[in-house]
């Protein structure tokens, strides 16, 4: 048997050059996984109030996998009880816990790109009871990687 000794030329070089892109192509295709970066704007009201709060826009990056819930906006200690989705529309309640204990009930319309909702929010507090409520607009802004 003889081995043949691998050649250096400009046509060995380029069809190594081409098979290694080719076994690195799906690996980078991999690591720009891309799921969506959210522009995210809420607004807070408090009826009876005659301050009016500012909106606030943040940004959010949801993996593609996401479920409708993961739209939602709410802190950490607020947990989805139901959801129920007809269409492009997702009504649910949810559970905060804590020093803000509240009640939630809410829904979201999702239509490609964009998305928009409005949430009551009544504390569990046993004092006085301030119902708030809450708008949201989404818009998909661009693409990013969620954290797992």
């Amino acid at each position: 048997m003889r081995i043949t000794p691998f050649r250096r030329g400009r046509a060995s070089l380029a069809a190594a050059a081409a098979v290694a892109a080719a076994l690195a192509w799906p690996a980078t295709t991999l690591a720009e996984a891309r799921d969506d970066l959210w522009e995210v704007t809420t607004k807070m009201e408090m009826p009876g109030t005659p301050m009016t709060m500012p909106a606030q826009v943040h940004r959010v990056c949801v993996a593609k996998n996401r479920g409708d819930e993961d739209l939602i906006p709410r802190r950490d200690n607020c947990r989805v009880t139901e959801s129920q989705r007809t269409g492009n529309k997702l009504t649910y309640k949810m559970a905060c816990t804590g020093d803000d204990a509240m009640d939630v009930t809410g829904e979201l319309t999702h239509g490609g790109d964009r998305y928009e909702g409005r949430m009551r929010m009544t504390p569990r507090s046993g004092g006085e009871s301030m119902s708030m409520a809450q708008t949201f607009a989404g818009r998909r802004v661009g693409d990013c990687t969620a954290a797992n």
